[in-house]
């Protein structure tokens, strides 16, 4: 595959850091480059100055919009009954809402007591559905056309969602706003946020595409703390109020911190369907790795408070609740540490060996536990490394097939997330329910699957890199 032009400009390197420097780039990212490139047209990315600004500009989008929808928590509370204290959560989305959550829950009490559960839950799904099968679209579009325009598109998106928020009265509005409108407003600003830091950052890419992913569960986590005691003295209507004026200018200050390094002359013409892709087996395997992991990724996040009640009868709906908690902090500071490792051993290196720990954990760790403590310890590590997958996603494609379409690319393996994101925990549900709530099948069922989306991912890794100990 021909390399990006925006890594090939001229810069002058001195004549005893020639080697040097060529040596340390190829060792980073090697297909980066291409094959003959004279050291002299190589362009090292800055990893540094303007670019922490725009990963600071990232981190806001993802903190205020996506964060918004989707952190790991336990929205989509979508149940189906189950014997005794078991029940089915589904969800249709990448990640869960914790905001969403609490919306969800004055919706029940204050607004739409007549409406059932479910009809809730889809409303919280819509708009990571929306944003799945979408992102690959703008992503293509920002590819070849700049980023900016569509993150300003993004976060007008979502600024006007926020404030119809305020008006809106019927259970359809919600849909339409919620669900339609914010689901768009996500596919314009999630493939193109986690794809600018490869832009700027070369040695520290990893860890700036993992401080993005993580500001959307901080964002989250801090917003469902706010939002519920804004709802609860302040009424639905002007929380939102409130929020929209809040959105507007966190966004708007944001839009001005991001920058492209790529030339307009630069940019890809548009392939819709590229077939240099689809014919490449690399491509299948990073993507069924990615399908089996998202089955196995979610049952533990979603079941752990019925776990724990179910272990411990005793315990409180808040000490229930709490390792889920914990999973999320641990997550957040996973995918950021994991992503400074990931640049010194390599971003398919770490990707393997997340998704590899994250299924050995379910199956070593959660199969044995059975007191608070050992919940707990579960839920700190699990979360450590169960959702680095997200965040290590674009580095692995900029590794694997340059930068210069990553975000059309990125757009494209969340259509691998799907089938497990949707189905995932209901297998699990149902697995526990036809074993008699037997937890050991639920976590060798999801655990497992994890460990083959590892293997899978083998192929991928030496196919481009043969050399077992080398960093990539």
């Amino acid at each position: 595959m021909d390399t990006p032009r925006s890594e090939k400009t001229h810069v002058e390197v001195s004549e005893d850091d020639k080697a040097g420097k060529y040596a340390e780039a190829r060792s980073v990212a090697p297909s980066v480059y291409e094959k003959g490139v004279p050291v002299e047209e190589v362009d090292l990315p800055p990893d540094g100055g303007r670019g922490w600004l725009v990963v600071f500009g990232c981190i806001i989008f993802s903190a205020a919009t996506v964060g918004w929808g989707y952190v790991l928590e336990k929205a989509c509370e979508q149940r189906t009954s189950l014997p005794g204290s078991f029940r089915v959560l589904s969800c249709g989305v990448l990640t869960s809402h914790q905001v969403w959550g609490v919306t969800e829950e004055y919706f029940k009490e204050h607004v739409f007591p007549d409406a059932s559960e479910s009809v809730l839950s889809t409303l919280g799904s819509m708009s990571g559905m929306f944003m799945t099968l979408l992102s690959v679209i703008p992503g293509k579009l920002a590819d070849r056309y700049g980023y900016k325009p569509f993150l300003a598109a993004g976060g007008f998106l979502w600024t006007l969602s926020m404030l119809l928020c305020v008006f809106a009265t019927q259970l359809w509005h919600w849909f339409v706003i919620m669900g339609v409108i914010q689901g768009v407003a996500n596919a314009l600003v999630y493939p193109l946020i986690v794809a600018l830091p490869a832009q700027w950052f070369l040695r520290y890419r990893a860890l700036t595409t993992g401080m993005v992913v993580a500001g959307s569960s901080l964002g989250g986590a801090v917003s469902s703390l706010i939002f519920r005691e804004m709802l609860t003295a302040l009424g639905l209507k002007k929380s939102f109020a409130i929020y929209t004026a809040l959105d507007g200018s966190l966004l708007l200050a944001a839009w001005f911190m991001i920058s492209e390094r790529r030339k307009p002359s630069e940019r890809k013409q548009i392939i819709w369907v590229d077939r240099s892709f689809f014919s490449d087996p690399v491509f299948w395997s990073l993507g069924i790795c990615f399908f089996f992991t998202v089955f196995g990724y979610l049952s533990p996040i979603f079941f752990l408070p019925t776990f724990a009640k179910q272990k411990l009868p005793h315990l409180s709906e808040l000490l229930a609740a709490l390792p889920v908690t914990m999973l999320n902090f641990s997550a957040a500071a996973g995918r950021t540490l994991i992503g400074f490792l990931a640049d010194r051993i390599g971003p398919v290196n770490a990707l393997w060996s997340v998704i590899m720990l994250s299924g050995l954990t379910q199956l070593l760790v959660w199969t044995f536990v059975s007191n608070y403590a050992g919940i707990m310890a579960f839920a700190i590590m699990y979360g450590f490394v169960c959702g680095c997958f997200l965040s290590l996603s674009p580095a692995v494609a900029a590794q694997l097939w340059g930068s210069g379409r990553l975000a059309g690319l990125s757009g494209l393996m969340l259509l691998f997330n799907l089938p497990g994101n949707s189905a995932g925990a209901p297998i699990g549900g149902a697995i526990l329910n036809g074993s008699g709530g037997n937890w050991t099948a639920v976590s060798c069922y999801s655990g497992g699957l994890q460990i083959l989306g590892a293997i899978c991912l083998l192929y991928a890794r030496l196919k481009r890199q043969p050399k077992v100990l080398a960093v990539y």
